[in-house]
């Protein structure tokens, strides 16, 4: 990829070189693809959600379901995370991706309708993925519980939906590609690469035992950082130069926080398996990875940083840039947080804790999520010509989400210290270690419950928005009134 010119190589150049007739037919040719992928990331994220209720709930109190082994833990708890990985983060992150792709390539897509049906077929697939899990034949990996069977569905839709991706590119108008194009188009070549290589060695055909391990922390921990968090972070490129009209502040940080979030990532999941039978030259380079991804962490959350300087107050009445903004900072919170517990004096006390799924919500809700949410604001109502209709259910959302993120994490990283000790001294029993996490964990089941009420009511918005229950205008609800002008309207 070549480094664009200083003239074209910002994503808020594009408000001045697109007409409004050439922004109205490429969102008209996006429009039912990008409200299917987003529509049905939003029902998933619901169903999700009430599944890990369930699921947390489920720590407290143990008996809680167990007439029937549908719902016991075993199966709630990898049929919820593989529903928000696969049906909520990677659908919503097609559909952010398509309309950021179209609208920097400035074309409109082309052949809409064969991205619809590869959109039912993804659903398709991950309903027959939570079925096979729930009625016993999920496959005991984490982030690739889907039985073997739903995993080629998932890929023949893939299949179609890059090759738009990578149609859409190759038909763009002349220029050097943004940054947003280089996050996005890594993520969607990573995938595939990614999901066939550990179906075929771990479900399909699996490998001798001894290389199993590596391979699923290989692949769980690249999920993140090679699939949902390139597009993530592409899409957050896109929306922030937008909001606060200002171009990303350094092009240089953006090319080194791209290339060494490529480099880096790939390798961080090796330190998952710290004391494991695992080859030293292996968990060295684990460990050496995750603390060499604090570069890409810190370019990305400085570029943030430097763009946004002087324009925080958007965020007061911008809904798109408020969760943009947090998502992206949780990309660095978590990124710090991944690199301390790849150390092994604080993985070697803490592996078997809760502060693991501390990280884990960090990283997929604190920044994916977070992120997404933003990207979903942003581009729905350039897609329906409609505002927002009820900006009291956007402030709803927002609290209860961030508030029960806070909670939840308080509580997994505080109980998972103490848990974590409790496991390090010899004169504590396992038990112990879960007496005293118990009280935190009640607090996290509490957080999920808010999760859930957050996302009803975003649910509730979106289907508002369809019914186009909002009035028609330039621009999208905003939290309150803008203290400055901005050039968001001129992006519709």
């Amino acid at each position: 990829m070549n480094q664009p010119s200083h003239s074209s190589h910002h994503e808020g150049t594009e408000v001045r070189t697109l007409s409004n007739e050439e922004r109205a037919a490429i969102d008209a040719s996006t429009r039912g693809p990008v409200i299917l992928f987003i529509g049905s990331s939003i029902f998933w994220l619901v169903i999700g959600t009430c599944l890990k209720v369930v699921a947390d709930w489920q720590l407290s109190f143990p008996s809680l379901l167990d007439f029937t082994a549908l719902f016991t833990y075993g199966r709630i708890e990898p049929a919820q995370s593989n529903i928000l990985i696969y049906g909520w983060a990677s659908t919503a992150a097609f559909g952010a991706g398509l309309w950021v792709t179209a609208r920097l390539s400035r074309v409109p897509l082309l052949h809409k309708k064969l991205l619809i049906s590869a959109g039912i077929i993804w659903n398709l697939g991950v309903i027959i993925g939570a079925a096979g899990i729930l009625v016993g034949d999920g496959n005991s990996i984490p982030g690739l519980d889907f039985p073997g069977y739903a995993s080629p569905i998932l890929l023949i839709a893939y299949a179609l939906i890059a090759s738009w991706i990578i149609i859409t590119l190759c038909y763009r108008q002349p220029g050097a590609l943004f940054a947003s194009q280089w996050f996005i188009f890594a993520g969607f070549l990573c995938f595939p690469w990614l999901y066939a290589t550990a179906n075929i060695l771990l479900v399909w055909n699996p490998v001798q035992a001894s290389a199993q391990g590596p391979i699923a922390c290989w692949f769980l921990e690249n999920l993140t950082n090679l699939w949902l968090a390139p597009v993530a972070i592409g899409t957050g490129f896109y929306i922030v130069p937008k909001l606060i009209s200002r171009p990303i502040a350094s092009p240089s940080l953006s090319v080194l926080g791209f290339w060494t979030l490529i480099l880096f990532g790939s390798w961080t999941g090796i330190s998952n398996l710290f004391g494991g039978p695992i080859p030293a030259w292996m968990m060295g380079a684990g460990v050496a990875a995750s603390i060499m991804l604090i570069i890409p962490v810190f370019s990305i959350a400085m570029n943030l940083h430097l763009t946004l300087s002087g324009k925080y107050e958007v965020m007061s009445w911008s809904p798109a840039l408020r969760f943009t903004v947090f998502g992206l900072y949780g990309f660095f919170f978590s990124g710090i947080l991944a690199t301390l517990l790849a150390l092994p004096n604080f993985h070697g006390a803490l592996q078997f804790s809760d502060v693991f799924a501390g990280a884990s919500l960090l990283s997929l809700y604190g920044f994916v999520s977070m992120t997404f949410f933003g990207a979903i604001y942003y581009i729905v109502p350039r897609l329906i010509n409609a505002e927002w209709p009820c900006v009291t259910l956007i402030r709803c959302h927002f609290w209860l989400v961030l508030t029960g993120l806070v909670l939840a994490l308080s509580a997994l990283l505080l109980g998972g210290l103490l848990q974590g000790f409790a496991q390090f001294d010899v004169a504590s029993t396992f038990r112990s270690s879960i007496e005293f996490v118990s009280p935190f964990r009640f607090l996290s089941a509490i957080a999920s419950v808010l999760f859930l009420l957050g996302h009803l009511s975003f649910a509730f918005l979106f289907v508002l928005m369809l019914l186009k229950t909002g009035k028609s205008h330039s621009g999208p609800a905003l939290l309150n009134e803008p203290t400055e002008n901005s050039l968001e309207t001129l992006a519709v």
